[in-house]
């Protein structure tokens, strides 16, 4: 494949997957079927379920097919497929795998560990103190609690500047897509 077509091909799986994962807020992470899709096999939540799996097969069939001479982009597509998926069937914010909080530390800000410190604070430290066999995946420091504040307060004034109303989900939503840019950046720069 020439680099455009390699470069065009990238998009469009970059697209696939941007698509699945703008639905989060809609679906109210991906418990429900996307308004006008028509799957009424199972139960709600069991009709969730096989319409996201559907769709990431479908773009893990896509990749084989466009990629098939392309090994080396095919893995690194793969495994970002395999990293969306496990998000998408994990239920919980962030529930993403570490490397992509490595890429961008912001989805930090959303992990229940802050929730605990705020409204359950001697649960947190019976947590920290390794008194309930509970484990988290992030135990906030000093920085990291003044960053999430900073950040929450520009959310809230921006809102409040442009008069509109924005839920944590969305904010999620927002880093989550910010995220899968980065990844795409990182992994195919030499083709973007």
């Amino acid at each position: 494949m020439e680099k455009s077509e390699i470069r065009n091909a990238i998009k469009t799986v970059y697209q696939e997957l941007w698509d699945v994962l703008s639905l989060l807020e809609e679906t109210q992470f991906f418990n429900y079927v996307p308004k006008g899709e028509n799957v009424t096999e199972h139960s709600d939540e069991d009709n969730a379920k096989i319409y996201f799996e559907r769709r990431i097969d479908e773009i893990r069939k896509h990749v084989e097919t466009l990629f098939l001479e392309e090994p080396k982009i095919a893995k690194r597509l793969k495994v970002i497929i395999v990293e969306t998926k496990y998000f998408i069937t994990r239920y919980e914010m962030p529930g993403v795998v570490p490397r992509w909080k490595r890429i961008n530390p912001q989805l930090l800000y959303f992990d229940c560990a802050f929730e605990l410190m705020e409204k359950a604070p001697e649960a947190y430290a019976e947590i920290c103190r390794g008194l309930t066999g509970i484990h988290l995946a992030c135990y906030p420091d000093a920085e990291l609690i003044a960053n999430r504040k900073a950040y929450f307060e520009k959310i809230a004034e921006n809102n409040r500047l442009n008069n509109t109303e924005y839920s944590e989900e969305k904010a999620f939503q927002d880093e989550l897509l910010n995220t899968l840019t980065l990844l795409f950046e990182y992994a195919f720069k030499e083709y973007l």
